[in-house]
């Protein structure tokens, strides 16, 4: 299989799902959230149309924390700590120990970053910011990825992206 890009935003409807789309705007992988609470966590259904697989995951509410000082806000954005819980585990300890690492670094010719995901040290996908539908602005937005990965690593893919649009979390996590 080859690899392939994917866009990844929020869906269209703004009950804190996201969804990804293929080069042709057809929904690939969707993250539904089938129960809204206001303390305990919610219910996402993750659901990857390639493989008609569909699983229930708790997701809970988002915790940032960062480091004030001097610096500004560079400063405030690298020391972020921003997390969820995915069943019952903080989500960088969940893809920690699948093996899976970000690494995060500034994108070239726009305002935003691009993240390689490693699986145990060998990269498979990358999720670059950019815009709703893969619009190409020097702008990008903080929620939506294009993403480039072979469709063996898609549910690992789509987790990094749901990571990453859920917190605060910019720098190496």
């Amino acid at each position: 299989m080859a690899n392939k890009t994917y866009n990844f935003k929020p869906d269209k409807n703004f009950k804190q799902g996201y969804v990804l789309t293929d080069e042709n705007k057809e929904v690939i992988y969707e993250a539904i959230m089938t129960k809204w609470t206001l303390f305990l966590p919610f219910k996402f259904q993750f659901v990857n149309h390639l493989t008609n697989k569909t699983e229930e995951h708790k997701v809970s509410h988002t915790v940032t924390s960062s480091v004030s000082g001097f610096g500004g806000e560079l400063q405030r954005m690298l020391t972020t700590k921003s997390s969820f819980k995915f069943d019952g585990k903080k989500i960088w300890d969940y893809l920690h120990e699948m093996g899976v690492r970000l690494n995060s670094s500034f994108s070239k010719g726009s305002l935003g970053m691009t993240y390689t995901m490693l699986l145990n040290g060998e990269p498979i996908a990358t999720l670059a910011t950019s815009m709703p539908d893969g619009k190409k602005f020097i702008l990008t937005a903080k929620c939506c990825y294009d993403i480039t990965t072979d469709e063996k690593y898609l549910d690992l893919a789509f987790l990094g992206a749901f990571a990453l649009a859920r917190t605060e979390q910019l720098i190496n996590e």
